[in-house]
């Protein structure tokens, strides 16, 4: 599991959705662009959904989480799945 941190705030989600969302926000820098992803988060031990703004001058990091889960999080690899096309039509 990782964490991403935007703006002050943790958001605990897969190591493969925080990798997508790190990359997408670098292309999005790179490009001068800013979108709004979607992706399943855990709030308080809880499946959540994230909706987050992505763009040039909105920093973003990626810490290993101290939390980690036993089961797939639902919702994850489709997440990934569109993030990555989205990369893909990024000039």
């Amino acid at each position: 599991m990782k964490d991403i941190l935007i703006e002050g705030h943790r958001i605990l989600t897969t190591d493969d959705v925080a990798e997508a969302v790190l990359v997408y926000a670098q292309r999005l820098a790179q490009t001068g662009s800013t979108d709004i992803v979607e992706f399943p988060s855990i709030d308080d031990g809880a499946l959540s959904v994230c909706r987050m703004l992505l763009g040039s001058g909105i920093p973003v990091a990626v810490l290993d989480a101290a939390t980690a889960l036993t089961s797939d999080v639902l919702g994850a690899e489709r997440a990934c799945a569109e993030i990555s096309r989205r990369i893909a039509t990024l000039p």
